[in-house]
């Protein structure tokens, strides 16, 4: 398996004898398994946290991005797939999303200033990393105490602090531990809080936030068996997000984990983990930016609940397990100024998930080959809906009783039965170069947003395109078959790792033109007369990705990655929806024992192959640069400060979404979010 990983705590030099392994790509070193004994380059340490957003940690790695709706909204995107189709676990849970709009997205669980690492399964990811990873796997952990040498109780931990002038935004996390070599306690917690970003031409509006959280967690140790538990409490206050319909007024909730591992005499392990959340959200379109007139004024309140439990043993050279997840939403749009109004956007939606799975990995000939088949089964149901629109007397609730009728009268009992294949293979060419291949058919099953979205709204998963949509709940199935072509090139001084990837997928779900009369009717009279319906349709994907790094001499360092995917409808000349363009990070770093400095540049191409059915916008290409130094004054203290976007250039981010403000008198409604402009920033990290 290929695994990216990232780390935000800074790093000083670490020597120029670490080992290297090929299968483990760390950023912004390169390291390559299996020839002890090479130097790998030296690191530069890890910019200081800029944004609360993990996800901006995210886009440092190759291939991936993120689909931004606000500044704790960001989607994982991943080679072009964002949303449901990439597997985000944070401290191995699962994630789902209280909000039908994912506003309060997976990433926006763990802030910045609290995560140990990030991680990405790069290529193919591997049948036991989840269910329905078709979009691949990405893993966050937060900072935790290690076990101690000895019997005697240690005290440990990390203090962060830091602030933005951009946005006036603060943040502050702390960890303290009492652990030895058998037992381990923490607690944890960060709070944050910033009011709204600037660009270079004014404000972006809204796009305040804050948010707290707050976690404990036990672990025990003793050579055979660990067990660990971890509670975790967030609350995500009032948080704007500009590009979609409403904006967070809180979103708050507690997750519970549990894992425990054995190890047996004849070499085999067997792990276990439970795992429960349970979230509510609160949205509306009339606190945070200009109430629009009485009429729409709307909030909506909405829950998910989940359980989740799997089970592994790995002995030798397989893995076998079996994992499920049973999750359930609601969520009803209000109106404040009138108490009769109501929507059941979503009813006792579930959305039950079960799956077994089998891997292996042997060597044949010098070839390194991991196998892998899961198969899933997904159970899909919904309550019945309806709305107090359908009792007008007019044309407007004459469509809402068709939509919710068909809906009521339709099977909305849905199961799907999903099969997995992967093999992955890597091969040494020489002591210095590996290649890397991989193959799989991969499928996901439809969001519970795409099929049982019964009026045309805008609850879409985040897409922030500004139509509104329908959902299918006949909808079939994704069923991807996937290639990937790879070197990894690792010299004492240098490293490049390139790969080419293709994506053709089947029964791809897409917007495309509602056929729905009642919808279309319905949509038109709430000022959206071209709604789009969730659909089956045939789609690509393909690109290339690389990462690489050289030594130019004790001292100075250049690093970067580059990312290019393109996606496209196979049964139509029109492209796929929000894919990324082509984006290089190339760094340039001094490194000396106590100090660096660094400058990277970000380069970004035009976006011109862009969705005509989601009427999405292109994009020009630009080009800013980021400057960052640390010092360590201490053995625990590092001091980090930095510039963002140095020259304050202006550009729009094509995975930003549109303006939903009317009166914002810097940005017009319905064009693209602009991208951030200069951002100086300070901050301070002390471990003990």
């Amino acid at each position: 398996m290929h695994i990216t990983k990232l780390l935000p705590l800074p790093l000083l030099m670490l020597g120029l004898n670490t080992p290297l392994y090929a299968e483990h790509i760390s950023l912004p070193t390169i390291s390559v398994e299996g020839s002890a004994g090479e130097e790998t380059p030296y690191a530069l340490p890890l910019p200081a946290i800029t944004s609360p957003d993990t996800g901006e940690l995210l886009k440092r790695l190759p291939g991936a991005n993120i689909n931004r709706n606000g500044p704790l909204t960001s989607i994982a995107q991943y080679r072009g797939l964002f949303g449901d189709r990439v597997n985000v676990l944070i401290d191995g849970m699962r994630i789902n999303p209280a909000g039908p709009n994912t506003m309060d997205s997976p990433l926006s669980y763990i802030p910045a200033s609290r995560l140990e690492e990030i991680s990405l399964y790069r290529g193919i990811a591997p049948v036991s990393t989840g269910m329905e990873t078709i979009g691949g796997t990405i893993v966050a952990n937060s900072k935790k105490p290690a076990f101690g040498d000895g019997d005697e109780m240690e005290f440990h931990g990390n203090a962060n602090a830091g602030y933005n002038e951009n946005g006036n935004s603060y943040q502050s996390s702390v960890l303290a531990g009492i652990t030895n070599k058998n037992h381990k306690f923490h607690i944890t917690g960060s709070i944050e809080s910033g009011d709204d970003l600037e660009f270079p031409d004014g404000e972006i509006l809204p796009s305040e936030h804050e948010r707290d959280t707050f976690g404990a967690g036990y672990a025990f140790q003793n050579g055979q068996q660990s067990v660990s538990l971890q509670a975790e409490h967030h609350d995500t206050g009032e948080t704007g997000t500009p590009a979609l319909p409403m904006d967070i007024i809180y979103a708050r909730g507690e997750n519970y984990s549990g894992q425990f591992k054995n190890k047996f005499t004849n070499g085999g392990e067997l792990s276990a983990n439970l795992s429960y959340q349970d979230a509510d959200h609160r949205m509306a379109n009339y606190v945070l930016r200009t109430p629009p007139s009485p009429m729409m004024r709307r909030h909506a309140i909405t829950d998910v609940e989940t359980l989740g439990i799997g089970m592994a043993y790995n002995f030798s050279s397989w893995t076998v397990g079996f994992d499920t997840d049973q999750s359930e939403h609601n969520a009803d749009i209000f109106s404040p100024d009138n108490t009769m109004f109501y929507v059941d956007n979503y009813n006792d939606i579930e959305r039950d998930r079960y799956g077994i799975f089998g891997e292996k990995i042997f060597t044949v000939n010098d070839w390194k080959i991991e196998t892998g088949v899961r198969y899933s089964r997904i159970e899909m149901d919904a309550g019945t809906v309806d709305s107090s629109m359908s009792m007008m007397p007019n044309m407007m609730g004459a469509n809402v009783r068709t939509l919710r009728n068909n809906f009521n009268n339709a099977d909305r009992e849905q199961n799907e039965n999903l099969f997995d294949i992967v093999l992955n293979g890597s091969f040494p060419l020489s002591s210095q170069l590996d290649i890397i291949t991989g193959l799989a058919r991969k499928e996901r099953a439809p969001s519970y947003q795409e099929r049982y979205l019964w009026l045309p709204l805008e609850s879409t998963g985040g897409l922030a395109d500004g139509n509104n949509y329908i959902g299918d709940v006949s909808l079939d199935p994704e069923t991807a078959y996937q290639a990937e072509l790879g070197l990894d090139w690792h010299t004492p001084k240098a490293a490049f790792s390139p790969r080419v990837f293709y994506h053709h997928i089947d029964d791809y779900i897409q917007g495309t033109p509602s056929t729905n009369a009642a919808a279309n009717m319905l949509s038109a009279m709430m000022g959206n007369p071209d709604p789009l319906q969730f659909t089956n349709v045939d789609a690509k994907l393909y690109g290339i990705d690389a990462n690489w790094l050289v030594a130019l001499t004790n001292q100075w360092q250049l690093d970067g990655t580059v990312s290019y995917v393109r996606g496209e409808r196979r049964d139509t000349s029109d492209n796929l929806y929000r894919i990324a363009p082509l984006t290089a990070r190339t760094m340039l770093s001094y490194i000396k024992t106590e100090w660096s400095v660094g400058v990277e540049a970000v380069t970004v191409a035009s976006q011109d192959d862009v969705s005509s059915e989601n009427s999405e916008s292109k994009t020009s290409g630009y080009a800013f640069f980021n400057l960052l130094g640390s010092y360590q004054a201490t053995q625990g203290l590092t001091l980090s400060a930095g510039v963002n976007n140095v020259f304050d250039r202006e550009y729009q981010d094509h995975l930003g979404g549109y303006n939903r403000i009317k009166d914002n008198p810097d940005i017009a409604q319905g064009e693209r979010l602009p991208g951030l402009g200069r951002s100086a920033y300070v901050s301070a990290n002390f471990n003990w």
